[in-house]
């Protein structure tokens, strides 16, 4: 049980609420604080602190400290983990048979055309050289481009697919070479985190994860850290499914 369970909480008088309120407020600092201190600070008798701790399960002031701090340790390094819950949706959701079902129409016109080229920028070109790595490593040649501004030569522009990797789908330069590279008569996919975004209504084709966004502020600047998880377990079941259809 937790210091502050429920169970221990209905147990509280104004007085304890006081003495709680302090401790959450100064949470640093207390366990380094006597117990005549805390009174002093928190306006409250020691008596009042004593029978607190009790109701927290703790013989007393010094038992409290030490429980405390560890409980405080815990849920610190608790939140420095990977947070799963989105990841767990994501694949929660791609078990569903429409999802399934719109992999492999995909799936099907990739099979169906003579070139395929993956584009994408920051984590997103990483992950477009990835996928076309991953594609060529199961027999089925492609391209990766992590330059959106690399000329691209398209011989077969009608039997050609560029499947773009985006996380916003907002990226200018994105937007603008996939609408060119679309009115060349080529087929568009793009994998991204909404439908909603720019990139995903002006492709023939979307795959939508939708999962938490994060950035991190560095150096003044907000970077993009949102899990690529999902757009590698898309790729590959592109990729497999595709393998299938050219051996079938």
């Amino acid at each position: 049980m937790t210091l502050f369970s429920r169970q221990v909480m209905e147990q509280f008088g104004e007085l304890d609420y006081e003495v709680y309120n302090y401790i959450l407020k100064n949470s640093e600092k207390i366990p380094y604080m006597t117990i005549r201190e805390v009174a002093k600070e928190a306006h409250v008798s020691t008596t009042t602190i004593t029978r607190f701790c009790r109701k927290t399960m703790c013989s007393g002031f010094s038992e409290f400290k030490v429980r405390f701090k560890l409980e405080k340790e815990k849920k610190g390094s608790v939140k420095k983990r990977f947070d799963l819950s989105s990841i767990t949706d994501f694949f929660e959701r791609v078990n569903s048979d429409a999802f399934q079902k719109q992999l492999d129409t995909i799936a099907g016109v990739i099979a169906g055309k003579r070139q395929i080229i993956f584009i994408g920028t920051g984590n997103s070109g990483i992950m477009a050289e990835y996928a076309s790595r991953y594609f060529c490593n199961i027999g089925i040649f492609s391209t990766g481009i992590n330059n959106p501004m690399f000329p691209i030569n398209l011989e077969f522009p009608e039997e050609s697919i560029i499947i773009v990797l985006s996380v916003e789908g907002e990226t200018n330069i994105i937007i603008e070479n996939s609408s060119i590279l679309k009115e060349s008569s080529s087929t568009l996919v793009s994998i991204t985190n909404s439908r909603n975004s720019t990139l995903a209504r002006i492709s023939d084709y979307n795959i939508s994860y939708y999962i938490q966004k994060e950035r991190k502020e560095m150096e003044e600047m907000k970077v993009d850290i949102t899990s690529q998880i999902p757009a590698v377990y898309i790729v590959e079941a592109l990729a497999r499914l595709t393998m299938e259809k050219k051996q079938g």
